[in-house]
């Protein structure tokens, strides 16, 4: 604590706190030797002559007083100035901690960042559904009777996801089961190019661009039950940037065959 660091207003509340002691004790000592020396020449005190000392006490009271605003005027300014040194000692602190958190977020993001990419990989996935129903297959010989279809002759549709065109696919998942049957969907599935019963899907899928936007990914599904329909389905499970995500949507595109 700096005794003479002090604010203006508190410098000249001392220095005239200080005058007026001054004046009051050099009023009191003057009073005093003048009473002194009246009484040593045997003249009576006056109403006049007692006024110096009273006088004198009145003015020191108000020195005091103009003293101790002073005093208390300047510990207030320093208690602030402590303070306000205190509050930066804390921000500089603050900021110092908020920049080690941010250097350690940094650090973390580059020790987990194909974690982190993956994990917003999957954020992003999503999925679309195409389901179609075919058959039964019926020859095209003329008569009463219809023999069924041979492979030759099965019925085709192809199934097409449509997706954004930067998606990127991660499953595709397909399933076959009979029109009239009542198994879920999830007993239903099946490998691409596995027979099951007279239906099958191609062994492989295709893509093709639909627009500027978007794209599909197809597979086919033929039919030569001559018996029963079939219901076949297409899930592609695909993963998109959300800033690119668009609307999915399915549609059945069947395939023209020549004789």
């Amino acid at each position: 604590m700096n005794l003479f660091d002090l604010d203006d207003r508190v410098t000249a509340a001392a220095v005239a706190a200080a005058g007026t002691i001054i004046g009051a004790l050099i009023q009191l000592r003057v009073a005093w030797r003048k009473e002194v020396s009246e009484r040593a020449r045997g003249v009576p005190l006056t109403k006049k002559s007692r006024r110096g000392p009273v006088l004198a006490v009145l003015l020191l009271l108000i020195a005091a007083g103009v003293g101790g605003f002073a005093l208390s005027q300047y510990l207030v300014s320093q208690s602030d100035r402590e303070s306000a040194a205190l509050r930066g000692e804390l921000q500089t602190q603050l900021a110092q901690i908020s920049a080690t958190a941010e250097r350690l977020e940094r650090a973390t993001l580059g020790d987990h960042g194909p974690t982190a990419r993956a994990d917003d990989f999957h954020r992003g996935a999503e999925d679309v559904t195409v389901t179609a129903t075919v058959g039964p297959c019926r020859s095209r010989a003329v008569g009463d009777a219809a023999p069924g279809c041979t492979e030759q002759e099965a019925l085709r549709v192809t199934l097409c996801g449509s997706m954004p065109s930067s998606a990127v696919v991660t499953a595709l998942v397909l399933y076959a089961r009979p029109e009239d049957t009542t198994q879920p969907w999830t007993e239903s599935r099946v490998a691409p190019g596995q027979d099951v019963g007279r239906v099958r899907f191609a062994d492989k899928s295709f893509e093709r661009a639909e627009s500027e936007q978007t794209k599909q990914v197809c597979t086919a599904f033929s039919d030569w039950d001559a018996e029963h329909a079939y219901s076949a389905r297409l899930v592609v499970k695909y993963a998109s940037d959300p800033a690119l995500h668009e609307v999915s949507h399915a549609m059945v595109v069947p395939v023209s065959e020549e004789r």
